[in-house]
């Protein structure tokens, strides 16, 4: 009996050794696997974007991914008994090749573990961080989004270890003029039939950048360039004026045409078509004079050099980037001047012959409503003002009361609008091709500006690209500045959005964290029936929501938000 006893205690620990063995080996198995493939997973924390008031931009949400080990499955034998599920949700291509299957993306580790059933015994569950981006108002161009674009802040952010260094950073966009700047730029571009367009709208003291929009699919904004047209001008009159080159009082004669070199290989006309007689520095900006501006390049020439005129476009900021937070910026062209033409001093003063991107377009311009001083662009809310004086503050003061003119009586009348001082200068660019030149009949329309002409609290540049009803800056891009202004001035008195998140009609809000009463009231604001919202859970804040933030809602959208207490 006692020998009994002994064999089949032998047998049972040998047998439970063998299962313990088989168990280790199994599970080790499958955990050497996942713990390898671990590392892939996407589970950075990196810093939360939000807008000058506190919207959110870019937010990190906590989920949790269920992975199947089809490999390991297959190992087992166990993957033609199991086909069936896993044809439920993936078909034989999708599942024949590949070693890891995302069964899917939970709000919780419960939810994952249920939804996986059997399949757990061959899976993982993982604590995950997507970041959730606001991609509305071609905001998406501007962002970008680490390791996915070579371009936009956050990459940039990430790059120069800024993305990292705090939980969250704001952004100097104001959502809300980022939403008017795009729906005002959005309607111009489809009325006119164009091909794209561009508004970048700054502060004017602390270069912070409030609304960037590009309707391209890129951004050229900062990864192109263009040639500035008249809105040259301007600046190539600050520059005389401070260097005593000129004075307030010249009069400049514009005839039917004028040859500057005193030879017949460069014509200046008039976009008008005709002379305008006499004319004074005002009148040149005010009615844009070709001839004028062609005549005092001619005096700048008398007194520096070739070389002195490159130097003073750098110190402008051209020809090389402007720093700004955003991967991708590049540093337009201003030709050396050992490349240069007789003629090309005069290209430039019709703003020809250098390419230039928007950001240092307005950059540039804002010496001028800025009491004469260069202040970097940043997109960041909090960050010291870099700035360096280029003018006089009276040269600035002066050439800024001139501008003021351009609405109320000359190129950009179209944009004059009552109770709202503006501005500016136009500028209409003929778009060129490498190998090809100016194309015919084709333009960049643009407006430089800023608002209020006393005191400026903005300065802005609208481009659109290739307008087919009309092209002068005056009459497409101006208008769309005005109209941009006027809307957030009048919203800004009508409503106190200052201190409040903004909310957008047929455009899902990112309601994680509100009291479910509140969220409920919300979403009723905005106009989505009673009957198309499901409350789930018995607390009151809400944690997870079916549609996803910043989504476009259908009429018949079906909300479910899930609360705990």
């Amino acid at each position: 009996m006692k020998r009994k006893w002994l064999i089949f205690t032998f047998l049972f620990l040998s047998g439970y050794i063998f299962l313990i063995t088989i168990t280790f080996v199994y599970n080790n198995s499958l955990e050497k696997d996942f713990n390898e493939f671990s590392t892939s997973l996407e589970n950075n924390k990196y810093s939360e974007l939000v807008d000058s008031k506190g919207n959110m931009i870019v937010y990190n949400q906590e989920k949790y991914e269920a992975w199947v080990d089809l490999g390991f499955m297959k190992s087992r034998n166990d993957f033609k008994k199991n086909k069936y599920l896993l044809n439920q949700r993936f078909s034989d291509d999708e599942i024949e090749t590949i070693k890891f299957l995302k069964w899917g993306t939970y709000d919780t580790y419960e939810e994952a573990y249920i939804d996986l059933g059997i399949l757990n015994k061959y899976a993982r569950i993982y604590p995950v961080t997507h970041r959730v981006y606001n991609e509305l108002f071609s905001l998406d161009l501007l962002i970008g989004k680490t390791n996915r674009t070579t371009y936009g802040i956050e990459p940039f952010l990430l790059e120069n270890g800024i993305l990292n260094s705090q939980k969250t950073i704001s952004l100097s966009i104001d959502l809300k003029m980022q939403q008017i700047a795009y729906e005002e730029l959005l309607n111009t571009v489809k009325k006119e039939s164009a091909e794209g367009g561009i508004v970048v709208v700054m502060e004017s003291k602390t270069g912070k950048i409030k609304s960037s929009v590009s309707l391209y699919p890129w951004n050229i904004a900062y990864m192109g360039y263009i040639e500035p047209g008249s809105t040259l001008k301007p600046l190539l009159i600050s520059t005389a004026l401070d260097e005593h080159i000129i004075n307030p009082n010249d009069k400049f004669y514009s005839g039917y045409e004028y040859y500057p070199t005193g030879k017949k290989n460069f014509k200046v006309t008039e976009s008008q078509g005709y002379g305008m007689g006499e004319v004074g520095l005002r009148e040149t900006l005010t009615y844009s004079s070709n001839i004028a501006i062609a005549q005092i390049m001619e005096k700048i020439l008398e007194e520096f050099s070739n070389q002195w005129l490159y130097q003073k476009l750098l110190t402008y900021g051209f020809g090389k980037k402007t720093g700004i937070e955003f991967k991708g910026e590049i540093n337009g062209v201003v030709p050396y001047p050992d490349d240069w033409y007789e003629i090309t001093p005069f290209q430039i003063a019709l703003g020809q012959g250098i390419g230039i991107t928007p950001i240092q377009l307005i950059s540039a311009f804002n010496v001028i409503p800025n009491d004469g001083k260069y202040v970097k662009p940043t997109f960041l809310e909090v960050k010291e003002i870099s700035e360096r004086q280029v003018i006089s503050e009276p040269t600035a003061k002066i050439v800024k009361e001139w501008l003021s003119y351009t609405v109320t009586e000359g190129t950009a009348r179209k944009a004059y609008k009552e109770g709202l001082r503006i501005g500016g200068k136009t500028g209409t660019a003929q778009k060129a091709e490498s190998g090809i030149g100016y194309i015919e009949g084709s333009y960049y329309s643009l407006f430089v500006g800023f608002y209020p002409v006393v005191d400026p609290i903005y300065t802005a540049v609208v481009v659109i690209d290739n307008p087919k009803e009309e092209f002068y800056g005056g009459e497409v891009a101006a208008p769309v500045l005005t109209n941009i202004f006027y809307r957030y001035s009048k919203e800004k008195e009508s409503s106190a959005f200052d201190n409040q998140k903004v909310f957008y009609q047929d455009i899902m809000p990112d309601l994680i964290g509100y009291p479910i009463t509140e969220a409920h009231n919300i979403l009723l604001n905005l106009g989505i029936k009673e009957k198309n919202l499901i409350i789930t859970g018995n607390g009151n804040t809400v944690v997870s929501q079916s549609v996803p933030p910043y989504k476009y809602l259908s009429d018949q959208e079906i909300i479910q938000l899930h609360t705990i207490d």
